[in-house]
């Protein structure tokens, strides 16, 4: 291969890596912001009976949703 091609890749490669990385530092940032809203939420009075009703709502959710593809 030429020298000249190679450098392109090169140049490409580090152009992913930068890109990569990037996204792998928004990941880490999301998953500390999930992780202190879960913190805040559990020490809410009503967590209990809120956490209570969004798992009955996805339950039948899920039910609904096997019915309509069957």
């Amino acid at each position: 291969m030429k020298e000249s091609k190679l450098i392109e890749m090169n140049n490409k490669i580090q152009s992913q890596t930068r890109v990569l990385q990037e996204i792998i530092n928004k990941i880490n940032m999301l998953q500390t912001v999930v992780s202190n809203l879960l913190e805040v939420t559990s020490r809410l009075k009503e967590y209990e009976s809120i956490a209570t009703q969004l798992k009955s709502e996805s339950d039948d959710r899920k039910t609904d949703t096997k019915e309509a593809s069957e």
